[in-house]
């Protein structure tokens, strides 16, 4: 009995290839100057880290390109497409560089990112960047905002914290993103 027909030729396998943009190194890390190929936004504080975990469930795990210095300040870096962070106003405490604002940052390989680097979401052919209207809607509507990028200041003579809200505040509530402006009680 002939079994030749029988026998399932398998497809030569292909090796799938991860996604690796130009702009990110192969080892190591590179200095990058904003607005040619991203612009980034970067906050220092425990707001990053919630902010990007935010981030990663509203995109299902696939927001774009987030990494993160884990050591020092902790800021947390937020890949945006070239000449998109210029376009919002971002909350104090909120660093953003694009085209207009354009500063090295230091940008880690995907696979083996040096210490203290990590990247919390890695750039995907769907989603490169994160996007940036999104973004800045999540800082601004984020509850802490405030009290994360500008903590109150404390005054000497009565150890009190003076806090002085936009009179809006007092009218609609608490007001996300607005700055405040701190002031010593006499």
């Amino acid at each position: 009995m002939n079994t030749a027909h029988l026998i399932h030729r398998a497809a030569p396998l292909t090796r799938i290839r991860p996604f690796h943009p130009d702009w990110v190194p192969a080892g190591g890390h590179i200095l990058l100057r904003t607005g040619i190929y991203f612009d980034v936004v970067t906050i220092r504080s425990e707001l990053g880290q919630q902010i990007a975990d935010r981030l990663i469930q509203l995109f299902d795990c696939h927001p774009g390109g987030i990494y993160q210095r884990a050591s020092g300040s902790g800021a947390v870096y937020f890949v945006t497409p070239p000449s998109t962070a210029d376009q919002f106003t971002w909350p104090p405490g909120t660093l953003h560089c694009g085209a207009k604002k354009s500063e090295l940052v230091e940008v880690p390989a995907l696979d083996s990112a040096p210490d203290p680097w990590s990247w919390l979401s890695l750039p995907t052919r769907r989603r490169e960047f994160v996007d940036c209207a999104r973004l800045h809607d999540l800082i601004v509507r984020s509850r802490d905002t405030v009290a994360a990028l500008c903590p109150a200041r404390r005054t000497r003579q009565s150890g009190r914290q003076s806090v002085q809200r936009p009179a809006s505040a007092a009218r609609d509530g608490p007001d996300v993103g607005v700055a405040y402006s701190y002031t010593r009680q006499p």
